[in-house]
């Protein structure tokens, strides 16, 4: 007959292969799949691109003209040594020196205001490209994500490049909700999901096939991101302009 100590021992036993087996040699349930979002502002964007566009004409233009204002240069002193060697020859040639001489102070002083032209111009656009990379990065502040599908959100306080956000896996439609800077923008996806058990009993979702719902949003455009034709959770990226 087993005994007591033994039918403990027993129960002892499967209760650590139970834990181990729950807790070591598998996950449970696996935490739910996610999509990751990344946002611009593309009315900053546009705005950064358009006087990026013009004070590269400008400083294309101030190139040309310093181009110009050098071959001037360079044949009014030509001019000035012949006139010169003129002078020492014999020649009564002192009032073309002088008008010489003072153009080539007036180019002197237009290539000099030429060239802070070319600064400022030059300046100007690694300036701005700085924060054209900034706004490409996606480096924004979302003040709350709502998880509209289950009256959740989330509170961030740091710059994030990319957002992680969990998608419906009770449902074939997500509806998220973002606030940036004071205003309020949603978008709802489709998807499809499928419960999967893997050979140690973990339970898991499996989303792919996501999408967004065509117009219900209210951004100014998306761009989605996928490693390949199935589009699933955990590796696609959703670019949203705002």
């Amino acid at each position: 007959m087993i005994n007591t100590a033994h039918i403990i021992f027993l129960l002892m036993t499967l209760l650590i292969l139970s834990h181990c087996n729950e807790c070591d040699d598998c996950d449970g349930f696996i935490s739910e799949p996610t999509a990751s979002f990344a946002f611009i502002d593309a009315d900053s964007l546009v705005w950064v691109e358009d006087n990026l566009e013009v004070m590269t004409d400008s400083l294309l233009f101030t190139d040309s003209v310093s181009d110009q204002l050098s071959l001037i240069s360079e044949f009014l002193e030509d001019s000035l040594t012949i006139l010169n060697d003129s002078i020492e020859n014999g020649g009564l040639l002192e009032a073309e020196q002088l008008l010489i001489t003072d153009q080539i102070i007036l180019i002197d002083s237009l290539i000099f205001i030429n060239e802070e032209y070319d600064a400022y111009y030059t300046t100007e656009i690694d300036t701005l490209n700085i924060i054209k990379t900034a706004l490409v990065s996606g480096n924004v502040l979302v003040d709350t994500v709502f998880n509209l599908f289950n009256n959740q959100y989330q509170m961030f306080e740091e710059l994030i490049s990319q957002y992680e956000i969990p998608l419906n896996y009770n449902d074939s439609l997500s509806s998220l909700g973002f606030s940036i800077a004071g205003h309020l923008y949603f978008i709802n996806l489709h998807h499809t999901n499928e419960w999967v058990i893997d050979v140690r009993g973990n339970a898991s979702v499996s989303i792919s096939k996501i999408d967004t719902v065509a117009s219900a949003h209210n951004f100014a455009n998306i761009i989605i991101q996928c490693e390949n034709s199935s589009c699933k959770a955990n590796e696609i990226v959703f670019t949203c302009y705002y």
